[in-house]
């Protein structure tokens, strides 16, 4: 079974192991992985909606090296806001070191956060960044039950 989904991870389709339920799959081709709980965490961060809308679009349109290649106008366009809205969102997101200007036209997404292909390639990345990674810890707010 894990063999089959991860073929289907890589060139799309759907599966079912029982007819009863809907089937599980990856049409898109492109399967992400996020941390459980930074997931679930999400909320606490307190981002304003476009920066998690910019989060979101981050995490479903980066490469293999984490990057997003784009300038924010382009940006803007796409989330339908002003590049001064995005310019706003993504300096909240570098706050949380979720995501930052790597050089211009070029946004990182922490791969800590998310990651779109297979673990050897996740474990190359961290590797090639583990110096910036260590001055970019995501910091997981704590909520009214963990004070």
């Amino acid at each position: 079974m894990v063999e089959a989904l991860d073929r289907m991870s890589q060139s799309g389709g759907m599966m079912s192991f029982d007819g009863r339920k809907r089937s599980y799959g990856f049409p898109s081709k492109k399967h992400i992985n996020m941390d459980e709980d930074l997931w679930l965490s999400l909320p606490r961060f307190k981002l304003s909606q476009t920066a998690g809308a910019l989060f979101t679009h981050l995490v479903g349109t980066h490469d293999e090296a984490g990057q997003v290649h784009g300038t924010q106008a382009e940006l803007a366009e796409e989330l339908e806001c002003s590049q001064g809205a995005v310019s706003k969102a993504l300096k909240q997101l570098d706050g949380h070191n979720l995501a930052w200007p790597a050089r211009k036209k070029v946004i990182q997404l922490n791969p800590l956060a998310s990651y779109r292909f297979r673990s050897d390639k996740h474990h190359e990345l961290l590797g090639r960044m583990a110096g910036e990674l260590k001055t970019r810890t995501i910091e997981i707010p704590k909520g009214r039950r963990q004070s």
